[in-house]
C-alpha cells in the first residue's frame, strides 16, 4: 500500500511527538515500503527543545543496530539525537547513485521528508543536521552533499566517491564535509571497473576543497598515533577534512575508530547551516 505524501507527513509527526528518552524503535511506511529507524534521545529529553541530530548510515547487506550502537553512547554527553537508518532489506543497499543497483528506493527523498518533519514538529534544529556513514552509507553521504542543503556538514567513512554521480554542480550549496579512510581500505587508491568509477581519497579532497573554494595548505594535525587529519577551510568558514587513518583497511581497528568518531562529532557539531 503505497501511502500518500500528507498521510506519511501526518504518521511520521505523531511518531515523533511521542518520542522518549532512549532507544525509540520506528517503523514507518514509505512509497510503499516499510523503513525503520532506531532513534536515540538523551535520557534528560525534553519534547519542547530543539536538538542536534546525527543520521548514521549502515554499510552494505547491514542493519540499523551497528551504527545505532556505535554512535548512540554519545547523545547524552553530546547532548544530541542519534538516528541509525536502515536501507531497504534485503538489499540493504543505499541507492547512492540511481540505477546502480538492481533495484531503486527513494533514499533521498525519504531521508529529505524525515529530516523536514523532524524540524516541522520542533525536534530538530534546522541548523544542526548531521549525517554520517560506513561503507555504502558513506556513498550516501556523497549523495547527500551534492544533493540536498538540509545538512549542516556531512561525514562519509570507508567509502569511494562515485565519478558521474557525486561531484558537486550548480545546484549543489558549499558543505563542510569530512572523509575518515584507511590508508589500506580497498578505495583508497580509487578504482575502474565496469560499473563505476571511483576517485580516490586524494581526488575527493581536491574535488570538495577546490567548490567549497578552501585554501590549499592544510592544517595538519596527528595528536592520535596514526592518525593523521588535515583541514582546509575557506573565507566563509566551511571546511574540507581529510583524516587518514595508517594501516588501516575498510573496517578500521576498535581503538582507533573510536578516537576518528570523537574527531567527527566534533568536526560535525562544529558547524551550523548558514
Amino acid at each position: 500500500i503505497c501511502i500518500p505524501q500528507l498521510l506519511f507527513s501526518q504518521v511520521v509527526e505523531t511518531e515523533l511527538k511521542s518520542l522518549s528518552p532512549g532507544i525509540n524503535d520506528m517503523e514507518i511506511e514509505y512509497n510503499g515500503l516499510s523503513r525503520r529507524l532506531l532513534i536515540t534521545t538523551p535520557k534528560t529529553y525534553d519534547n519542547q527543545k530543539k536538538y542536534s541530530i546525527l543520521f548514521c548510515f549502515h554499510g552494505a547487506g547491514g542493519k540499523a543496530d551497528k551504527q545505532s550502537k556505535r554512535w548512540s553512547p554519545h547523545v547524552d554527553e553530546r547532548n544530541i539525537i542519534v538516528i541509525s537508518v536502515e536501507a531497504v532489506q534485503p538489499q540493504a543497499k543505499w541507492n547512492f547513485s540511481d540505477n546502480f543497483h538492481k533495484e531503486y528506493y527513494d533514499d533521498v527523498g525519504f531521508i529529505s521528508k524525515v529530516v523536514q518533519t523532524l524540524i516541522e514538529v520542533n525536534v530538530a534544529d534546522s541548523r544542526a543536521i548531521y549525517a554520517t556513514g560506513h561503507s555504502s552509507g558513506g556513498l550516501f553521504c556523497w549523495r547527500l552533499a551534492k544533493e540536498s542543503d538540509l545538512f549542516a556538514a556531512l561525514a562519509p567513512q570507508s567509502c569511494g566517491m562515485l565519478k558521474g554521480s557525486h561531484e558537486p554542480d550548480e545546484n549543489t550549496k558549499p558543505v563542510s564535509v569530512m572523509q575518515v579512510i584507511g590508508d589500506q581500505d580497498k578505495s583508497f587508491n580509487g578504482s575502474v571497473s565496469s560499473r563505476a568509477t571511483m576517485y580516490s581519497a586524494l581526488e575527493r579532497i581536491k574535488i570538495w576543497r577546490e567548490f567549497n573554494d578552501c585554501n590549499t595548505d592544510p592544517k595538519i594535525t596527528n595528536e592520535i598515533e596514526n592518525i593523521e587529519v588535515s583541514t582546509y577551510t575557506s573565507s566563509s568558514g566551511d571546511e574540507v577534512v581529510y583524516c587518514k587513518v595508517f594501516g588501516e583497511g575498510h573496517h578500521i581497528k576498535r581503538e582507533l575508530r573510536d578516537a576518528a568518531d570523537l574527531m567527527v562529532l566534533d568536526f560535525l557539531l562544529s558547524h551550523k547551516k548558514k
